[in-house]
């Protein structure tokens, strides 16, 4: 096979989330030509999937040395440097992507989130903005996917522009009505605007779109968790336990599954074990130490 085509099925195959597949057929390609960053970059992003955190910075690091000017791969290196609790490394390389790329919304959007995660809530707020306005200017409403949509929505949830939001998540659902992101968001968002009825028929509809994405990857601790916090907002208690423990069985490190599991331990008045949950939450990443 070609350079070309070991890299076309990688990305079918990680697009697939089948990523072990995936990761060989980007490895062939990198026989070939192991100085391609955009090769590079994708073996990173499969090493992240499959929890190869270190094996996947290094394919990132490698990628930027060779085109440092890759706005996406600094976004995707920051995201992992996040969970990897550098946060001075990964908020500089988001200040990287935004300086190479100060009119894509997608990077002021992930330097929010992550703000968030830090719980910088103001310059958090200030991202999401910036973001929202990028897309609001800058982009055809007929170019946008479903999950730009969706993104622009959680967006709008953040400064608490509900109608907007739902406005946006009703677009994501246009172009792809399984997106269980958009049906679960949407859901909340509707139970905010007092719409209970409406909102659980939503959230339930999400539950069955993470379900579907669980058979096609059942080790996926993402779609476990997802599945998990749909769930507890339909107080089926005992089966969001369920799905925390299988996103943590998965992924040990998973601290906002663990935050899941203790929440749930809360609702049902089992306080010694939400405890408990939240002390592992902290153990793993200590910016959480506020839930003590």
């Amino acid at each position: 096979m070609t350079l070309n085509e070991w890299y076309n099925k990688g990305v079918a195959l990680q697009e697939s989330k089948r990523f072990k597949e995936a990761l060989d057929a980007f490895n062939k390609a990198l026989e070939i030509s192991p100085d391609d960053p955009k090769i590079l970059f994708n073996k990173g992003i499969v090493l992240n999937n499959l929890m190869k955190y270190e094996e996947s910075l290094y394919a990132f690091d490698r990628s930027l040395e060779i085109n440092p000017a890759d706005a996406k791969a600094w976004c995707f290196k920051a995201d992992l440097l996040l969970s990897l609790m550098e946060y001075e490394e990964a908020m500089d390389a988001f200040s990287r992507a935004i300086t190479l790329a100060p009119e894509d919304p997608e990077v002021w959007y992930r330097r929010g989130m992550a703000l968030r995660e830090l719980r910088a809530y103001e310059g958090a707020m200030d991202d999401l903005e910036k973001s929202i306005q990028i897309y609001s200017k800058n982009y055809s409403i007929s170019s946008m996917s479903a999950s730009d949509w969706c993104k622009k929505g959680m967006g709008l949830c953040r400064i608490k522009s509900y109608n907007e939001a739902l406005d946006a998540f009703n677009k994501a659902l246009e172009l792809n009505p399984s997106n269980g992101q958009a049906l679960y968001n949407k859901g909340v968002v509707l139970r905010w605007l007092g719409k209970n009825d409406e909102a659980k028929l939503y959230i339930e509809k999400a539950v069955e779109s993470f379900d579907n994405k669980i058979k096609a990857n059942p080790e996926n601790s993402r779609f476990w968790y997802n599945k998990g916090i749909a769930l507890r907002d339909l107080e089926k208690y005992e089966e969001a336990l369920g799905a925390f423990e299988k996103a943590i069985d998965i992924n040990p490190s998973f601290t906002k599954a663990w935050i899941g599991k203790g929440i749930v331990y809360d609702r049902v008045k089992k306080h010694q074990k939400a405890m408990e949950a939240y002390e592992r939450a902290i153990d793993i990443n200590p910016i959480y130490s506020d839930l003590m």
